[in-house]
C-alpha cells in the first residue's frame, strides 16, 4: 500500500496584540477543512499539520513552536500566517523582530499569508516592496504612508503572489482559509468546509461567514463578461437583460451557461456581489448607511437595512461598530 503523502505545514504566528479570534477560528477552520478531507479519501490520515508559532521577547530563534497538530514532527512549517493586532502593533523592537524572522523564513522558502494590519510585518521587512497588497482599508493610509515603495489596494480582498498572500478586512482570514485549503486539500474539502460554516443562522455565526468568492477559473469568456458588469457596478442597475447583453448571448442560453459556471443563478450572483460590497463599505467606516444604500441601488436606508440583516443576521450599524475602519484609528 502507497504511503500517505506528507502534510503540508501551516505556521499561525501569535505576538502581543494579536487577534485571536483569528488564530484560533483558523485553527478550527483547518481542523474542519482535515476531517472533510480524510472523509472524501476514506481515511483519517491528516494530509495538513498546523502549529502555532510564538515571538521570544529575546534569544534565537525568535519564534518557538507551542502547539502543533503533529507533535514530534519536528516539521518547519511551509506557510506562514500572520494574524491582524487586536490593539494596536507591538513596540519598535519587538516589530523589528517579527519582521526579521519573517525575513528569514521567507529567504528559507515559506510562503508568507498576511491577513488585515498583519502586512506591516511583511512591509517592514522589505519583502513587499514594489508589491500591491491588500489592507483593511481603516490601515491602508498608515501602511502607504509609513511604506511608500509598497503599493497599497485595500479595495482587493486577496492579492496572491506565489510567495506571498495578502488579504484586505478585518473577516478575510475566512477567505484564505478556504482558499487554502482549497490548495492543500482540494476543491471537495473546500466546499465541504464552506458549508460547515454557512450552517448556522444566528446573529453571532452570520458575520464570520465566509465572504463571497467569485468563481473566476471557469473558462467560459462570456460568463467572465457579465461577471464583470456586476462587478463594475457594484451590483446597482444591474438586470437579467444587461447581463446577457454583456455576455453576448441569447436569455436562455446564458442563464444555463450562467449556471454552469458559477454553480448559481444571475439574481443570487447580482445579490451576493452587492452584500459584499455593502460590507466593505461599512467596514471602511466613512459612509453613511443612507449612502451605502443608494450607491447599491436600494430603495431606502430601510430596505437596505433588512436586506443586511437577512443576509447577515446581524444589523448594519453593529456590523460596523465590530468590524469597522475606526478600530485601527490608533494606527494612524
Amino acid at each position: 500500500m502507497a504511503a500517505s503523502p506528507s502534510p503540508e505545514a501551516i505556521g499561525i504566528l501569535l505576538y502581543p496584540g494579536a487577534q485571536l479570534a483569528v488564530i484560533h477560528g483558523l485553527t478550527d477552520l483547518f481542523t474542519v477543512g482535515i476531517r472533510a478531507s480524510s472523509e472524501i479519501a476514506g481515511n483519517d490520515r491528516a494530509r495538513l499539520e498546523v502549529s502555532h508559532w510564538s515571538v521570544r521577547a529575546s534569544g534565537n530563534p525568535a519564534f518557538a513552536c507551542v502547539h502543533t497538530s503533529h507533535p514530534g514532527s519536528g516539521r518547519k512549517p511551509g506557510i506562514l500566517i500572520v494574524p491582524p493586532t487586536m490593539v494596536g502593533l507591538p513596540e519598535s523592537g519587538m516589530c523589528a523582530r517579527i519582521a526579521g524572522w519573517l525575513h528569514q523564513e521567507h529567504r528559507r522558502g515559506a510562503r508568507l499569508v498576511s491577513i488585515c494590519s498583519g502586512v506591516v510585518f511583511l512591509a517592514q521587512a522589505g519583502l513587499v516592496d514594489g508589491r500591491t497588497v491588500s489592507t483593511h482599508r481603516g490601515f491602508a493610509k498608515f501602511l502607504a504612508e509609513t511604506f511608500p515603495d509598497v503599493v497599497v489596494d485595500p479595495g482587493e480582498r486577496i492579492i496572491e503572489y506565489p510567495d506571498i498572500i495578502t488579504a484586505g478586512g478585518f473577516m478575510s482570514w475566512v477567505d484564505v482559509g478556504l482558499l487554502l485549503v482549497q490548495d492543500l486539500l482540494g476543491d471537495h474539502a473546500r466546499e465541504k468546509t464552506e458549508r460547515f460554516l454557512q450552517s448556522g443562522s444566528a446573529a453571532s455565526e452570520n458575520p464570520m461567514a465566509p465572504r463571497f468568492m467569485p468563481p473566476q477559473t471557469h473558462g467560459d469568456a462570456a460568463i467572465r463578461r457579465a461577471q464583470q458588469c456586476v462587478h463594475l457596478s457594484d451590483g446597482q442597475g444591474v438586470s437579467l437583460s444587461s447581463m446577457a447583453a454583456a455576455a453576448r448571448l441569447e436569455r436562455r442560453t446564458f442563464l444555463r451557461r450562467f449556471a454552469n459556471a458559477t454553480g448559481t443563478t444571475p439574481a443570487a450572483y447580482y445579490r451576493a456581489v452587492r452584500m459584499a460590497r455593502a460590507r466593505e463599505l461599512l467596514e471602511a467606516g466613512n459612509m453613511a448607511q443612507k449612502e451605502i444604500a443608494e450607491r447599491l441601488g436600494y430603495i431606502d436606508v430601510s430596505s437596505f437595512a433588512r436586506a443586511f440583516r437577512r443576509d447577515q443576521g446581524i444589523a448594519p450599524g453593529i456590523y460596523r461598530k465590530q468590524f469597522g475602519g475606526a478600530f485601527f484609528a490608533r494606527a494612524e
